[in-house]
C-alpha cells in the first residue's frame, strides 16, 4: 500500500475529529491536522510548508478540507500513476458547457439538504481544473517540478484551479479525477475574494480559458462566457450559498438539450 498522508487544515476541531481522527476509513493513514483558528493563514502557505516538510518522504500528499468525509478506504490510490495530479471533483468544458466529474454527496455543514453532485467516475478522468475540496499529489512529482506549488497570492479560493492550470500549462502534467466515495459538507459561496482571485488568475494566465467549479478561469474566460453562464449570484457580496449541485444539474440539463437538438 502506498504511503498516504492526509493534510487537513481545520478551524472546527469537532468536524476534524469526526471525519478524520474517528473515521476508520482514514485514521489508519498518517493524519496531518493543522489547527488554523488563531493565525487563519491562507491554505496555499500551509500546503507549501507541508510539501517542503515531506518532500523526501516518498508519499502521497492528500490535501483535503475539514468538511470532507471519506466513506471508503483509499485502496484505489495504489493503482494511480504518480506522474499525474489528482482530485475527487473537477470540471471540463464539453460542447460549450462546464461539466463536473466525481460523483459525491454535497450538503450543508450539518448534513442537511444532501444532493448528488457530478458525473460518476469509474476510472480516472482527465479534467481541466480541480475543485479546492481535495488535491492528491505525490512527493516525487513535486520534487521533480520545483515550481509546481500552490500560489500564495491566493488564500482560500481558486488555489486548486491555479494548481491545475500550472501543472498542465507550464509543466505538461495531466490533472485527473479518481473515484472515491465521499460527502462534502459545504454548498460553498462566491464572495468578492473569489472574484478578486479570478481577476488575478486572468492576469497570470492571459491566454487561458478553462472551466472551473464556479466559473470560467483565465484571461480568455470572457470568450467562453458568451456561450455559457454559471449559476452564481450576480452580487459578489451576496452570501447566498452557491450549491455546486445546482450548477451541475444546470450543466447536465444544458448538455442534454444540446445533445437532443444535435441528434434528434
Amino acid at each position: 500500500m502506498h504511503d498516504i498522508k492526509l493534510v487537513t487544515v481545520f478551524i472546527t476541531p469537532e468536524m476534524y475529529n469526526r471525519f478524520f481522527i474517528s473515521n476508520p476509513n482514514v485514521n489508519c493513514y498518517d493524519l496531518i491536522g493543522i489547527d488554523n483558528r488563531q493565525l487563519n493563514r491562507g491554505l496555499p502557505v500551509i500546503y507549501n510548508e507541508t510539501i517542503e516538510n515531506h518532500i523526501n518522504d516518498d508519499c502521497w500528499l492528500f490535501f483535503v478540507h475539514e468538511d470532507f468525509e471519506i466513506k471508503c478506504d483509499l485502496a484505489t490510490v495504489d493503482g494511480l500513476d504518480r506522474r499525474n495530479v489528482y482530485g475527487t471533483f473537477g470540471a471540463n468544458l464539453e460542447h460549450d458547457v462546464s461539466v463536473g466529474y466525481g460523483k459525491h454527496i454535497c450538503s450543508k455543514k450539518d448534513g442537511s439538504g444532501p444532493l448528488d453532485v457530478g458525473n460518476v467516475v469509474l476510472d480516472t478522468v482527465k479534467v481541466q481544473t480541480l475543485d479546492c475540496q481535495s488535491i492528491l499529489v505525490h512527493t516525487s512529482l513535486l520534487a521533480n517540478h520545483a515550481l509546481l506549488r500552490f500560489d500564495e497570492n491566493l488564500t482560500f479560493d481558486l488555489y486548486a484551479e491555479d494548481f491545475s492550470i500550472n501543472a498542465q500549462e507550464r509543466h505538461g502534467i495531466d490533472v485527473k479525477i479518481f473515484p472515491l466515495r465521499f460527502q462534502h459538507y459545504s454548498y460553498g459561496k462566491v464572495t468578492e475574494r473569489y472574484h478578486a482571485g479570478l481577476r488575478y488568475l486572468a492576469e497570470k494566465y492571459p491566454s487561458v480559458a478553462v472551466a472551473g467549479s464556479c466559473s470560467f478561469i483565465g484571461g480568455k474566460a470572457h470568450e467562453l462566457e458568451k456561450k455559457f453562464t454559471y449559476d452564481i449570484p450576480a452580487n459578489p457580496n451576496n452570501n447566498k450559498p452557491v450549491g455546486i449541485s445546482y450548477r451541475i444539474r444546470r450543466f447536465a440539463s444544458r448538455l442534454e438539450s444540446f445533445l437532443l437538438s444535435r441528434f434528434k
